[in-house]
């Protein structure tokens, strides 16, 4: 219709409509091209409020679980100390469930909640960048970077402490009932192997500050992004 009405003009010279239709056109793509952006915003609003909200309750969920874990990773590592000091002194304790107990807690670790599954998601898939604050993307990006290192840390711990020629399997003898009827994962211990477990406990004892270290730091950019979370909702 305004093709028809321009062409009709211009035929006319009738410069002014024809000035006056093109302005019609150039209002009415600009007016279409803008709501096509408000629209477009509208829904990446409304997508990065959903992120939001799930960042928001898994880092709520993962700074809880780190302070427990926190808590779980220092008692292990009191009892990496107990036992590495039991050693030193050359002594078997008078107490022989409680060091059996205390055997079982520097034989195991703690390295602290999994990476949120949506922070996961966003780095995998590039979407960090859709989110419009560089503070939270910074704090994400952070929260990241110590949770991998906290994985590839635990997993060296894992390999020493279940390494089958180290010492530590040759001392303790497990129990083959656990968990299915009873809660005691040791069964009893050789005195005159303890011994030969220093070295490998002493290694442990490194990578359990370092885990300690990395939870505590998991705790600390936890809460730093969930600060930015809410920031970014207002």
């Amino acid at each position: 219709m305004i093709l028809r009405h321009l062409t009709k003009h211009v035929k006319d010279q009738n410069w002014f409509a024809v000035g006056l239709d093109f302005v019609i056109v150039v209002t009415g793509v600009f007016v279409g091209l803008q709501v096509g952006n408000w629209n477009a915003a509208a829904q990446n609003r409304a997508k990065e409020a959903v992120v939001l909200e799930q960042l928001a309750v898994e880092f709520s969920s993962a700074v809880d679980l780190a302070k427990e874990a926190r808590a779980n990773s220092d008692m292990r590592l009191d009892a990496t100390r107990d036992v590495l000091r039991v050693i030193r002194e050359g002594t078997e304790p008078e107490d022989k469930a409680a060091f059996l107990k205390t055997l079982g807690y520097a034989g195991s670790l703690d390295s602290g909640p999994s990476e949120p599954v949506t922070l996961v998601e966003l780095v995998s898939a590039g979407g960090l960048s859709d989110l419009s604050s560089p503070e939270l993307r910074t704090a994400l990006i952070r929260y990241h970077e110590t949770a991998v290192q906290q994985a590839e840390l635990a997993s060296l711990i894992l390999s020493r402490v279940s390494s089958p020629h180290d010492g530590f399997h040759d001392a303790i003898y497990v129990n083959p009932d656990y968990p299915a009827s009873s809660d005691i994962l040791l069964d009893r211990y050789d005195w005159e192997l303890i011994p030969a477990t220093r070295q490998q406990f002493q290694v442990i004892l490194y990578g359990k500050l370092g885990l300690s270290y990395g939870i505590e730091e998991q705790i600390v950019r936890g809460e730093a992004v969930l600060a930015e979370i809410e920031k970014a909702r207002k």
